[in-house]
């Protein structure tokens, strides 16, 4: 008799996943004699998971908050994730790549803390993700730059991408800043 622990169920999940070919966690590569190299395809994963995560964060931010502020900068960086998804979509296409179509499990585990979150709580909570997760971009953006080889167009929305980034960053940063001071 065979018995499957559930940390092996949560190992196996994407394998099944990716085999059935319903749903995937990372960007594929289905065209062949593509020039995207291994950094590529992990910026599409990570990039497509961010701007849905941004999606999912800032219509919470913005139906649940009370606060102006939160609802303004949840409202710009919905607009800039959606931004950057209408630059990446057509390159990923041309480069016969698949985009993930399911959000990762930390990011959906987020998310959904943040959903359940109310006042100071949820502002602090979305503003720390939010920092969180644009530092993790900037720092994949910037190996994504210092790359040799892969997609150049790809390369180029990269760039673009690390000064949207750090533009909101600083932003975020000034919130949460404003925000420790109000207490």
């Amino acid at each position: 008799m065979i018995v499957m622990t559930r940390r092996a169920a949560l190992l196996l999940a994407p394998l099944a996943a990716g085999l059935a070919g319903c749903q995937t966690t990372r960007a594929v590569a289905t065209a062949p004699g593509s020039d995207m190299n291994a950094a590529d395809l992990d910026f599409v994963t990570y990039a497509f998971n961010v701007i849905q995560f941004d999606r999912d964060e800032c219509g919470i931010a913005e139906a649940q908050s009370k606060s102006p502020e939160i609802k303004a900068i949840a409202a710009k960086l919905l607009n800039d994730a959606n931004g950057f998804e209408a630059k990446l979509a057509p390159i990923a296409a041309e480069a016969g790549i698949k985009p993930p179509t399911v959000l990762r499990t930390d990011l959906r585990v987020r998310a959904g803390r943040l959903r359940l979150a109310q006042g100071r709580d949820l502002d602090r909570a979305f503003v720390e993700d939010q920092i969180f997760s644009h530092e993790d971009a900037r720092n994949l953006q910037d190996m994504m730059m210092n790359e040799q080889g892969g997609n150049p167009k790809l390369a180029a929305l990269a760039r673009e991408g690390f000064d949207l980034v750090n533009a909101n960053l600083v932003q975020l940063r000034e919130l949460q800043r404003r925000m420790m001071l109000a207490k």
